[in-house]
């Protein structure tokens, strides 16, 4: 009986061994890999990769986009005119987890880049409205975001926004 048991530790002993050598080369493998990335990187002719500044400074990365969140406010559209300062333009929502998302993070209802054009909404870039992705309430010609969907007023009025743009590492 004593060796029977004795047997067992020994069997134990030999998997915890296995697996601590297979540790420690896999610990070697991984220093290998670092001490061949600095040596690559450090030299000055050849880059190992791209930057991984996904967005400008300051604005948010989500699902291969950008998004800047004012401060300020403006109408809708200075708020288009920042935007398209920074080749971007006003928020165009194109599915339901952008939504989702920016119905989390925004607040004070900012402007998006949806307006009404001949009793129709369309987006800054020229798409017409998915009615199944948003309804838009309110009579005016100008969208904004609000915690429970997308309403419209006066483009005149003054508001924060929200811009987006493509990220450069999305293409």
């Amino acid at each position: 009986m004593e060796r029977r048991g004795g047997g067992g530790c020994g069997l134990l002993s030999n998997i915890w061994f296995w697996r601590s050598v297979a540790g420690v080369l896999t610990a070697a493998v991984i220093l290998i890999l670092c001490i061949q990335f600095v040596n690559r990187s450090s030299a000055k002719d050849f880059p190992i990769c791209r930057s991984l500044e996904l967005c400008p400074s300051g604005w948010l990365y989500f699902q291969r986009r950008c998004y800047y969140l004012s401060e300020s406010e403006d109408n809708w559209n200075s708020s288009q005119s920042f935007c398209a300062l920074h080749n971007a333009s006003l928020l165009v929502i194109e599915n339901h987890q952008e939504l989702s998302f920016m119905m989390k993070i925004t607040k004070q209802d900012p402007w998006i880049g949806l307006c009404r054009r001949n009793e129709e909404f369309f987006w800054v870039n020229g798409k017409a409205l998915d009615n199944k992705l948003i309804e838009v309430k309110g009579s005016g010609n100008c969208a904004y975001l609000e915690s429970k969907g997308v309403s419209a007023s006066g483009c005149y009025l003054t508001r924060k926004w929200v811009c987006s743009l493509n990220s450069s590492l999305a293409r």
